[in-house]
């Protein structure tokens, strides 16, 4: 009687072993990059960042943005033979700088990847550090016919609110920084 009551001590901790094994595991499998699950999309953002040969259109602070921040701004629009195939908006906080990064194909929007770093602060000297940056937030938002189908986020950002759809929010702001590179081109 003893051996069979110690036999099932080591199976129901075995169990419990292997439970916590499977749903490490698991958690680290649903954790996994979903960009694997969009090699054609990431395959045509790497090209992109690696063309040399794309026509810049840069526009500065308030050239396209409506209300002046601490840290300025730069609006960089790629195209080639005049279509647009990524834009980059880069914003100056007072606690650090966030980035937008818009992807194309044939002027549709594919993905959006946006990071927020932020000055980290120092308690000894009751200051921020403007000197370095520490990642806040990263976001990949992935599109198909002008609709996001799939996103990827580490860290808090403006969208935990959820008075804010995430994909119409990317394409109504890509649309107006399109527009004012438009212009200037």
């Amino acid at each position: 009687m003893r051996i069979v009551l110690e036999n099932r001590k080591r199976m129901s901790r075995l169990s419990g072993i292997l439970i916590i094994i499977f749903l490490l595991n698991s958690s680290i499998l649903s954790g996994q990059d979903i960009s694997q699950k969009y090699p054609d999309l990431i395959k045509r953002v790497e090209r992109i960042n690696k063309d040399d040969s794309l026509e810049k259109v840069i526009l500065e602070n308030e050239e396209f943005m409506t209300q002046m921040t601490d840290g300025g701004g730069e609006l960089i629009g790629y195209f080639e033979s005049g279509q647009i195939q990524k834009i980059t908006a880069k914003i100056g906080l007072s606690f650090g700088i966030e980035t937008f990064d818009y992807y194309f194909t044939d002027g549709k929007l594919i993905f959006t990847y946006e990071l927020l770093e932020g000055f980290p602060y120092n308690d000894s000297t009751s200051k921020f550090d403007y000197t370095n940056l520490e990642t806040s937030f990263v976001g990949r938002y992935y599109f198909k016919d002008i609709k996001l189908i799939d996103s990827e986020t580490t860290g808090h950002d403006r969208f935990e609110d959820e008075m804010f759809d995430v994909g119409t929010t990317l394409i109504k702001e890509m649309n107006e920084y399109l527009d004012k590179l438009k212009k200037k081109k």
